[in-house]
């Protein structure tokens, strides 16, 4: 995702400062106290080990006198706008819950929950939950890269495929007859119909653009809802300043996103066009799994279930983007000199395993599961849809894109670049580009020069916080 730099500095600034608060509570005894008040009668809770930090959330581990273990989980400031913070932490809510209730997968019990309004700490909406034991998968697949590593062996990585697949099969077993957020029994939080999902609130928070729209609006049909999600990058293309880096970049990006648009209405299975819809979340994937130990790798916990909403279920049913834990569209996948990444063949061969085990572990399933997922799995990778779905699901970057390269391998080099030069409104898309370019250049470096000021004493953190926020509005 391409990110604004001033917003990045904002927020780890504000991040600091919260993070501060949070340990200060941590030492004095204030959080542990607040935690023994949610849970009468289960003794005084003391903290256990340090922070947990993940992509969006802070975690902590706490012991009470009477041994049992629990987790605390906050949102991060800077990964979590504050206005969607308490939305995000009840779609989690409301997908373990009926996730209990519908499947077998392990997934943690809730004990307490808060929105931001009722945390008496000011520290945001929070989850109390089970502390699963075991070991975090991407710890022994991933080590210190962002792909799966060469030395995991096949039976391992057929192991961790098989679970992910029987999970995925139950999950899908689970119908809705709209697209949208979650329903709310548990926690009768009033939702938007429009859902949350990563790529809109990755494309606010990173790069400053609402692309939400009307939140009250829903869709009638998966080739609406694919409209509006394309739109989206629409929107964050006109309105992110920062989002070319020069004429040609603003050329392909302009002309390709046109292109994927116009190759939608192909790309939609008219056999689940109106449902029934699926749960979907945008973060699940084998790294955020908890399994037994290093040489028994049975999932025993399912964590981190944000990003969760009600969508299509060729969505869901799409080739994986996690086969190799890493999403395809960052930029270890990018084509160089239109020649693949190295990794391509690996992510082939992983895909034929996981069709393979999917199908296996279709037949085990009960007579009234659907023996759908395999179908809709092929149709994605025959018909081109999956490389789609990847950029659709995760916000579109440029031409040479692992999945924007297959999709233009399909259409054909030429033609593509020639239905780019076909666009209108081109060259003046261009100049504006390069306008706004340079306005956040000159953003940049007020931002910088107020860092300095920072850096030197001269201004406080809540001042910067001030100056940067009135620099970027």
């Amino acid at each position: 995702m391409d990110y604004d730099k001033c917003l990045d500095i904002l927020y780890q600034t504000e991040e600091d400062i919260w993070v501060s608060k949070v340990n200060e509570m941590r030492l004095d005894g204030r959080l542990c106290d607040w935690v023994t008040s949610l849970l009468p009668g289960q003794g005084s809770y003391r903290l256990d080990g340090g922070f947990m930090n993940g992509s969006y959330n802070l975690c902590q581990k706490l012991r009470s006198d009477n041994g049992s273990t629990i987790l605390l989980r906050l949102p991060r400031v800077s990964s979590i706008s504050a206005s969607y913070a308490n939305e995000k932490v009840v779609m989690e809510l409301e997908a373990i819950d009926l996730i209990r209730k519908k499947t077998t997968i392990p997934v943690p019990q809730i004990h307490v929950w808060g929105l931001a309004e009722t945390n008496p700490l000011g520290l945001g909406p929070f989850i109390l939950m089970e502390f699963i034991e075991g070991v975090c998968l991407k710890e022994l697949f991933l080590g210190g890269s962002r792909l799966l590593r060469e030395e995991v062996s096949d039976r391992d990585v057929e192991c961790i495929y098989r679970q992910m697949a029987n999970f995925m099969l139950q999950l899908f077993n689970i119908d809705f007859p709209d697209i949208g957020s979650l329903p709310t029994p548990f926690t009768g939080f009033c939702a938007p119909t429009r859902p949350l999902t990563w790529k809109a609130h990755d494309i606010l928070k990173s790069g400053g653009v609402n692309i939400f729209g009307d939140r009250a609006q829903g869709f009638l049909t998966t080739n609406d809802y694919f409209q509006y999600v394309i739109g989206q990058d629409e929107l964050q293309l006109d309105n992110q300043l920062n989002l070319v880096t020069g004429d040609m970049n603003a050329e392909s990006r302009f002309g390709s996103l046109k292109i994927l648009k116009s190759m939608i209405p192909e790309m939609v299975n008219e056999s689940y066009n109106q449902g029934p819809f699926k749960l979907i979340c945008d973060d699940f994937s084998p790294a955020n799994v908890i399994v037994k130990g290093e040489h028994n790798l049975t999932i025993v916990g399912v964590v981190d279930l944000e990003w969760v909403y009600v969508g299509l279920a060729q969505l869901f049913a799409s080739a994986p983007w996690w086969l190799l834990l890493d999403r395809p569209v960052n930029e270890d996948w990018d084509f160089k000199a239109g020649q693949p990444p190295k990794i391509t063949d690996r992510y082939f061969r992983h895909l034929k395993m996981f069709k393979r085990i999917l199908s296996e572990e279709e037949e085990k399933m009960p007579e009234h599961y659907s023996k759908e997922v395999s179908k809709l799995m092929t149709w994605s990778e025959d018909s081109g849809a999956m490389w789609l779905y990847m950029l659709l699901s995760s916000g579109f970057f440029d031409w040479f894109t692992f999945p924007c390269m297959h999709l233009r391998e399909r259409v054909g080099v030429a033609e593509w670049r020639d239905q780019i030069n076909a666009q209108k409104g081109m060259k003046e898309f261009v100049a504006r580009k390069i306008r706004d370019l340079e306005a956040y250049d000159e953003k940049v470096d007020k931002v910088e020069h107020n860092k300095t000021l920072l850096a030197s004493g001269a201004l406080t953190k809540e001042e910067f916080i001030a100056a940067v926020r009135a620099i970027i509005s």
